[in-house]
Order: C-alpha cells, then structure tokens, then sequence
C-alpha cells in the first residue's frame, strides 16, 4: 500500500484532546502527559476568537471547560487568555490557560508529536474561516507532513485542501452513528483526497477494513477510551485508536500488536 497511514501491524496511538484523563482536555499539561505517555499523535480541537485568532477548545462555548460564560467567537483572544480552563477538572491546574493554535504547534515541533486538528466552529461559514486559517498556520510551521486538519464539515477541509493539496485530512464519517455505508464512506473520503476515515470502533466490522483499505485509505477508530473498547479495535486491525487514555492505549498496543 502506498499509504503510510494504513499500519497494519501496530496502530498509531491518539490522544483524544491530549491524555485527557490525567488533565484538563485540549490544554499543555495534557498535551504534555500525553507525549509522556507514548502517545504518537495529539488529536485537539480548534475554534476561532471574536478577532480571529484560532484557539484550542472543543466546545463553541466557554461554560463547560473554563470559568467563563458564552460563546468563544464572541471573546477577543486577550479576553480569552484570562480565563481559567483548568481547575475545573481539578485544583492543581487552576490557572491553565486556553492554548492558542501557535501554541500547540509549537509543542508539536519541539517534541515531534503527530497532530490532528479537529475544525469546529458550528458549520459554514465560521468552520472554513477556522480551516482557512488553520491551513496557514500549518503553513507557517512548515507542519504539513506531521499534521492532519478533521472535520465533520466536510465542506471546510475541502476549502482548506483546495488551499494546500498537500494537507493531509482525516475527515470523520458521516453520519457517525449508524451502520456504516461503505459506497458513501468511501465517496466522502476520495472526493476529499482523504489519507484517513475516522470512524465509530462499533463499526469497525471486516468488509468495512477490506472496502476502506483496498482504496488505500487509513482508519482511525473512537472512542477507545477503555480496555473494552481499546482491545476489539486491536483485534479487529484498526490503522488507529484514539482515546482519552492514551497510557492505557499504549500498554494494551505493546501487549496486543508485538
């Protein structure tokens, strides 16, 4: 196979908005717990600030993550970098901040971790506004070969790809909760030039493997948080998992895929 995402013998461990049991999600001590944790690649989420800066937060609003209320497009990044987005998970990580998309770049290259932004944003035409400026941002680090941009709004990665033909997309199927339609998978997946399709791991059922793998694309699989869910993705050959707990990810790979 020509793609070199497809990792037949022992999949890539990603961690779900860092290690996001042992610290806050989407945040540098997670992010840093992961790649301490073995974790190959970070999977975090990106929206967009009232001026425009891209920031890294998986919901559209502030309430659940930090000590602010609202929306974040409706915050300037320096209003943003006061609020707290950690002690809500615990005490010791009162006074994290809310990284921006430099930040985490930035992180990535210094430890030469794997990353996987996931664009929010709510839809068009706000989630190509976040895609349009991540692409460059991707740019500028010069991180197109380490980097992948996922959506559920397809429409985005496609203005973003159109910008680079070079980024690398791992688009989430859609819809991500039923059966799977392996024609309308493998259509999402080529009309977007995609390396990987991500995919609930209750669906990851052999003819979906022989179908996505003989068009040589990838499949990374969610939520493998658990042993449970971590260990049938295993065997069935998942190219990927990704989950909250990437130790615990990396203990049952080593175990599992020698």
């Amino acid at each position: 196979m020509a793609n070199p995402w497809i990792r037949t013998q022992r999949p890539l461990v990603v961690a779900h908005r860092g290690n996001s049991v042992a610290a806050p999600e989407n945040t540098l001590p997670a992010y840093q717990l992961a790649y301490e944790a073995g974790a190959e690649m970070i999977e975090t989420d990106v929206n967009i600030t009232k001026d425009g800066h891209l920031v890294i937060i998986h919901d559209g609003t502030l309430n659940r993550t930090t000590n602010f209320t609202g929306h974040v497009h409706d915050y300037t990044l320096e209003e943003l970098r006061g609020a707290d987005a950690g002690s809500w998970f615990s005490p010791d990580f009162t006074g994290v901040r809310i990284p921006t998309i430099e930040e985490a770049l930035e992180f990535a290259g210094k430890n030469a971790m794997l990353m996987c932004f996931e664009v929010k944003g709510g839809g068009s035409p706000r989630s190509t506004d976040i895609s349009t400026r991540l692409v460059e941002a991707i740019r500028k680090y010069d991180a197109f070969e380490s980097t992948f941009m996922s959506s559920y709004y397809h429409d985005s990665l496609a203005a973003a790809k159109k910008i680079a033909p070079q980024l690398m997309l791992a688009p989430e199927r859609l819809p991500d909760d039923v059966e799977p339609d392996i024609p309308e998978a493998l259509r999402q997946a080529n009309e977007l030039g995609a390396e990987v399709l991500q995919l609930h791991y209750k669906y990851l059922y052999p003819d979906v493997i022989k179908a996505i793998r003989s068009a040589d694309i990838a499949l990374w699989v969610w939520p493998t948080t658990t042993k449970e869910e971590i260990v049938p993705a295993l065997k069935t050959g998942a190219d990927g998992v990704m989950g909250d707990d990437p130790k615990l990810a990396v203990e049952l790979v080593n175990q599992f895929c020698k």
